[in-house]
């Protein structure tokens, strides 16, 4: 009887256990069909790696695919928290929204981008409208499609992706910060992005609906103005916060406000260094979105400055000069994440505000940006080539034709008493040791020009060069504009150097800096983020109860 009993008892138990079990799930609306996940294919552009022309690897993009997979079932929860599978899967959008100038990208720009739009048709969108006004003057050009459909709950998910790629003229836009105010570039953009949204919405009766938003890099800073135009003004839209799902990746600062809104996910890898800087905290910039670091800040550098100790005595110069050897120092390595941090601080108290690089930098640098951004992605590596070759460029010319001014100007009996009267020498002796004033920057700058020659001069010395005339004269008219428009950092360098490491060194950050480009860009690269996101997704989770009749669940994974 015992037995019996104590059956009976472990019997009612389970039975309520189940019973509990059954009353605590979900009750779904009749009718309502499970969302299904479905496994995509989206495009993206893989940088090959060229070990002999590292110049040329970030612009030699191969077309790839990859798959991830998508469910209705990821806007079930409110658009504020974690959610790593909407967050890899509005990647893989943002990816899709690339194009590169060789796509066959159709003339007319209502017509939306074919990458974009397949991968949307896999994940069930339809009714797609296209904006893609390009300018190749003003650079404010911007691409935005916008599509929608229907989810199991009835009510409609709007999508809106912007262009995140072949930006040609964009650059001058990314560079137009402004002196005051959101970034005045990348505010104009999403000016247009607010616009067609809003248009798209008049062109539709969405009575219910929620709202999924993407963009990388340029992309993504322009969606974060969006998206805060768009939360400032929500109750305008009818649109709950929860139901406003953003996500930016690699976005640079672009408000100068510092409200932050749960709904927009800034993600970034910590190693994204070099972009992650361009406009910084100190200049008044911010993201609006909750911060998603998905990659520590690990990356360690090497800092190296150069040795100008045989810099400043001619004799030793011209000996060094002649036996081409080596004049890097190194420091020691350093955290990439804390050396940016120093760099920006330096630079801004050295002077670089955000109002002396609207007005100074960045004219010249846009120029020079645009004969860059015009070309075609196989003949860019060749326009930096041509300015950086010693062999038949423009740093080949320049020193070709003030040597032949050093031999022959009567500066002296000797190549090295020469050398030590020679005024552009004399100019860069003093900018290397942190004590040029504004005319002997004006002096070097006007040498600069003379060195350069005519575009005849490369005809004749090289045959047909690798730029056009009209670049040329963009190229001659800029470069040395830039270079003096940044001399008043590199003197500031120069001195902090000689100041912090002693009279024979010089060029601290910026030798670090550009030494180390390469390795500070990576954790911007597209295809090193995927990789990452699609790690920080759980794997299947499964649900019991917590406790028999609470109804209370708890995760296990």
């Amino acid at each position: 009887m015992a037995g019996n009993r104590i059956l009976k008892s472990f019997a009612t138990a389970s039975v309520g256990l189940v019973m509990a079990f059954v009353a605590a799930m979900p009750v779904r609306n009749a009718g309502a069909t499970e969302p299904e996940k479905i496994t995509a294919t989206y495009p993206y552009y893989a940088f090959v790696e060229d070990e002999e022309n590292p110049w040329g690897s970030v612009y030699d993009a191969l077309d790839a695919t990859d798959t991830i997979e998508y469910s209705d079932e990821f806007f079930n929860e409110s658009s504020p928290g974690n959610h790593p599978e909407l967050r890899a899967v509005s990647y893989a959008l943002a990816l899709a929204g690339y194009e590169n100038q060789a796509d066959g990208y159709p003339a007319d720009t209502s017509v939306a981008n074919p990458k974009l739009t397949d991968f949307l048709n896999q994940l069930g969108f339809s009714d797609y409208q296209s904006w893609d006004e390009r300018s190749e003057e003003d650079g404010h050009s911007f691409g935005t499609t916008i599509g929608h459909k229907t989810l199991n709950t009835g009510q409609e998910l709007i999508v809106v992706a912007p262009r995140n790629y072949n930006y040609m003229t964009e650059w001058l836009s990314n560079f137009n910060v402004g002196t005051s105010g959101d970034h005045a570039g990348f505010s104009e953009s999403a000016g247009l992005m607010v616009d067609r949204f809003n248009e798209y919405l008049s062109s539709h009766d969405f009575s219910n609906y929620k709202v999924w938003v993407v963009g990388y890099s340029r992309g993504g800073a322009v969606v974060d103005l969006f998206a805060k135009n768009i939360n400032a003004n929500i109750s305008d839209y009818g649109l709950s916060p929860e139901d406003f799902y953003v996500y930016t990746f690699g976005a640079p600062r672009a408000s100068v406000t510092e409200t932050k809104y749960s709904n927009i996910h800034d993600v970034k890898d910590g190693n994204d260094l070099l972009l992650g800087y361009v406009f910084p905290e100190l200049w008044g910039f911010y993201n609006t979105g909750v911060y998603e670091e998905i990659h520590p800040a690990d990356l360690e550098i090497t800092t190296e400055m150069v040795d100008i100790s045989d810099l400043a005595d001619s004799s030793r110069a011209m000996n060094l000069l002649s036996s081409n050897e080596g004049i890097v120092e190194r420091v020691g390595t350093m955290n990439g994440r804390d050396f940016m941090d120093a760099w920006m601080e330096f630079v801004t108290d050295a002077g670089l505000t955000r109002e002396y690089f609207d007005t100074e930098v960045k004219a010249p640098l846009s120029e020079l940006m645009k004969v860059y951004q015009l070309r075609t992605l196989d003949t860019q590596s060749d326009l930096l080539n041509f300015i950086k070759s010693t062999d038949n460029g423009v740093a080949g010319m320049v020193a070709g034709n003030a040597f032949m001014d050093l031999a022959t100007g009567g500066y002296g009996d000797s190549l090295e008493e020469a050398l030590a009267n020679f005024p552009p020498y004399i100019d860069l002796v003093k900018i290397l040791k942190g004590s040029a004033t504004e005319a002997d920057v004006d002096e070097f700058s006007d040498y600069l020009v003379n060195y350069i020659g005519e575009y005849s001069d490369y005809e004749n010395a090289y045959g047909t060069p690798t730029v056009t005339e009209a670049e040329f004269i963009v190229i001659k008219e800029n470069l040395p504009k830039l270079v003096k428009a940044l001399s008043p950092i590199i003197i500031a360098d120069a001195k902090y150097t000689q100041d912090t490491f002693g009279e024979n060194y010089s060029l601290f950050y910026t030798y670090s800096l550009v030494s180390n480009a390469g390795e500070l860009v990576t954790g911007h690269i597209p295809e090193s983020i995927m990789p990452i996101l699609k790690s920080l997704i759980p794997e299947d989770e499964i649900i019991i109860p917590k406790a028999p009749n609470t109804g209370r669940f708890t995760i296990l994974r």
